[in-house]
């Protein structure tokens, strides 16, 4: 990529008051973007109140007096205070720094300033002539991150000072843990000179000490999260979305972020939802959903999330369509059926419905049964047919001759012809012959089988069956019966 030039001179950085803009060069154009990995700067400072000469000590910060990057990025400065040569602190009391070092945090949205307190000490010169002790602390055997412990007690280059003749001392230094590490296998040995007590020294020297084998690490911190999920029904009924993961249908879920000291983690919402073509039957419910932010090391450690409810499928409206079984029926041909309201029934799953059946025989045919016949039933979870099996018989009645002249005749005209009619009262004598004559309006056949009569229409001879007296009876040529009337 082509480099962006003021002049002779390479522009590696824009700033937009504290908001860093990007600058891109493809060559072709150059781009300024202040949407593009805006960065802001932590600033260390020291308040130092130490009595005495500035000669007399140093005071050093570490990695440095700023941090730059981006918003959420981790930052630490740790800050000591070391005499110079010659120089001690007045009473044998160290200074204090605050806070406990080192000082950690993230970088935030905007330029920001971190600040250490030094107190409570006073620095003078060692007099001339006067025998002291300077304390020499070997710290090498104390292994990982220097910023993971401090030294409490006397600090290397401690001075104890005595008089013209010897000075007694007693050094004893001790290691302590900073926030967010800990001892692999447990703390190092003080560093103590003498063992215990205290000894006695007639000239000036240096004093050798140091700690004991250990081991400082980061403290990786677990925080977790857990779902209980007590939602009942099909599970394709509803959306749980937990910890990113759609569709979540098992019982429990655990989900666990680890990290160091200060640093940041999330969870994210939790959310429930019914599915299309589902129902809440039970409201759904969640506990413990909203995103959760926090840091490492601070707060709480576990956390519970908790839905329940009952979903179902959302009740539709099917259809039973009824047709007829006539196995169990005699003459089914020969009769109508007719079901009030059609054939199909519309209705909720569950709910009841009814079919009610007419039976009717053709004409000339009579019925024997019962009508209507009713079919009852619930509604099933999906459309399909029903069957209604009907009984009954439909039949003729048997017909019975009565003799009639050939052709319109009047009284004894010979009788060589017949008609044929459902005479109620049965035959005579085991014949097909009818009781009594047909009466007025009944309709006649031409033979036993119902065959259609055709004669001439006019007043026919007729014998009365069950007395044998002559009567006359007008019939329609289509076997209409008409009035009767007695012979003399």
């Amino acid at each position: 990529m082509a480099a962006f030039k003021l002049g002779a001179n390479d522009i590696t950085a824009a700033y937009l008051g504290t908001q860093g803009i990007c600058i891109i060069n493809d060559g072709a154009d150059t781009v300024f973007d202040a949407a593009c990995g805006a960065q802001f700067t932590v600033t260390h400072t020291v308040s130092n109140s130490i009595g005495g000469t500035t000669n007399g000590y140093t005071i050093s910060t570490s990695p440095g007096t700023t941090f730059t990057g981006a918003t959420g990025d981790a930052y630490s400065f740790t800050t000591t205070v070391s005499l110079n040569s010659g120089y001690r602190w007045q009473g044998g009391t160290t200074p204090t720094i605050s806070p406990s070092q080192p000082i950690t945090g993230t970088v935030g949205s905007a330029n920001s300033t971190v600040t250490t307190t030094i107190s409570g000490a006073t620095v003078e010169l060692i007099p001339v002539g006067t025998v002291t002790a300077t304390l020499n602390l070997d710290t090498s055997a104390v292994l990982g991150p220097a910023a993971g412990w401090n030294v409490i007690g006397d600090q290397n280059g401690t001075v104890e000072t005595g008089n013209s003749t010897s000075v007694t001392y007693a050094f004893v230094s001790e290691a302590t843990l900073n926030t967010g590490y800990e001892w692999v296998s447990g703390a190092p040995a003080n560093a103590s000179s003498p063992a215990s007590g205290s000894t006695t020294i007639y000239s000036s020297a240096t004093i050798y000490t140091a700690f004991g084998s250990a081991e400082v690490r980061l403290i990786t911190y677990t925080v977790q999260q857990n779902l209980t999920n007590d939602v009942q029904g099909p599970s394709a009924g509803y959306n749980l979305n937990w910890n990113g993961n759609s569709n979540y249908t098992s019982p429990t879920g655990t989900a666990v972020r680890s990290g160091n000291y200060g640093v940041g983690y999330t969870f994210p919402a939790t959310t429930l939802a019914t599915n299309t073509g589902y129902t809440a039957t039970q409201a759904l419910t969640l506990s413990g959903e909203g995103a959760i932010s926090g840091t490492f090391g601070t707060g709480a450690t576990t956390y519970q999330v908790t839905a329940g409810g009952t979903v179902a499928l959302t009740p539709t409206d099917v259809t039973v369509t009824l047709s007829y079984d006539t196995s169990g029926f005699t003459g089914a041909a020969n009769a109508t059926f007719s079901t009030a309201g059609g054939l199909t029934r519309t209705g909720a799953p569950g709910a009841s419905y009814s079919f009610s059946t007419t039976i009717t025989a053709d004409s000339t045919y009579s019925f024997s049964g019962t009508s209507p016949q009713v079919l009852n039933g619930t509604f099933p979870s999906t459309s399909q047919g029903v069957t209604q099996y009907l009984t009954g018989t439909v039949s003729r009645p048997t017909l019975y001759y009565v003799d009639r002249s050939a052709s319109p005749g009047g009284c004894g005209t010979f009788q060589g012809s017949s008609y044929w009619w459902p005479d109620p009262s049965g035959y005579l004598s085991g014949s097909s012959e009818a009781y009594d004559v047909a009466p007025s309006g009944t309709q006649v056949y031409a033979d036993a089988n119902y065959s259609s009569y055709y004669s001439t229409g006019g007043t026919y001879s007729i014998t009365e069956p069950n007395t044998g007296a002559d009567l006359t009876q007008y019939i329609s040529s289509t076997g209409t019966v008409g009035t009767d009337n007695s012979c003399p």
